[in-house]
């Protein structure tokens, strides 16, 4: 083999594997685009290699901006998903627990252009074009909200991303926030962007909390469940109240199609 040649539409990896420490080597593929020599190396530290069993996860600074990481077995998964942070040098993405905005990769990468950007550009017309298909998918997801005058407006509370969730009340009082905060700022000719990055952020891991909570509506049946958490996730998943009009599966699909088009427009729209 001459060269690495990256998969289009794809993820490639560039892996090794440590039988003494039982951990794999992460490699940024994208350093490692030209001409192989005869006897190529690519290599990783044993300290860093050591730092990965003991953590889960270690980085190497090769300099240049270039990142090696040692990671175990179990870490590998959220290490594909986080591919680009990991050899950008931020780990967070890939140990970050399960209850963490960190460990979702669409929302934590609308997070991260929202706070690193040095600024946007709003002018390109197909910025415009997604501005507006943001707006329109807020706005079908606030009218599967019922709306009947006896719920107080949604304001925005803590707006970040809860620790496991007891009460569905909580999560669509946040959702509705976010999304209104949204639809506020985009129908605005000067748009907060960074308060919308953080909206749809919230939105996304919304969805994430969402799909969690149906799959664990799944297993009621299981013994020993909490009975008051039991009747939180069937609230949620439409089972039991008229909170919302949509069911929970219409709703993950929302909030993430919102989620995904605002990292569209970010995308377009951001300055580094």
């Amino acid at each position: 083999m001459e060269r690495f040649e990256p998969e289009q539409n794809g993820r490639t990896l560039l892996l090794g594997w440590s039988e003494e420490f039982k951990v794999f080597a992460g490699f940024d593929v994208q350093r490692r685009l030209g001409k192989l020599g005869a006897s190529p190396s690519i290599q990783i530290t044993a300290k860093t290699l050591k730092a990965g069993l003991e953590n889960g996860a270690s980085l190497q600074d090769k300099t240049k901006d270039e990142f090696a990481a040692a990671l175990q077995p179990e870490r590998l998964g959220r290490y594909v998903q986080h591919l680009s942070a990991a050899h950008r040098g931020d780990l967070n993405p890939v140990l970050a627990p399960e209850g963490n905005l960190a460990s979702d990769p669409l929302a934590s990468e609308i997070a991260r252009i929202g706070s690193e950007a040095k600024g946007f550009d709003l002018t390109s017309d197909s910025a415009s074009d997604l501005r507006s298909e943001i707006l329109a998918g807020v706005a079908d997801l606030l009218a599967g909200f019922d709306l009947d005058g006896e719920r107080a407006p949604a304001q925005i509370g803590h707006n970040r991303p809860p620790g496991p969730v007891e009460d569905p009340e909580d999560v669509l009082t946040e959702v509705e926030a976010a999304a209104r905060t949204i639809k506020e700022e985009l129908e605005d000719d000067e748009p907060d962007v960074r308060r919308v990055a953080k909206s749809g952020s919230l939105l996304a891991w919304m969805g994430r909390v969402l799909l969690v909570m149906k799959k664990e509506a799944g297993q009621i049946v299981d013994k020993g469940k909490d009975i008051a958490r039991e009747h939180a996730v069937k609230a949620i998943v439409g089972t039991a109240g008229t909170t919302v009009a949509l069911n929970a599966g219409e709703m993950i699909d929302m909030l993430r199609r919102v989620g995904m088009t605002v990292l569209q427009w970010l995308q377009q729209i951001s300055i580094f």
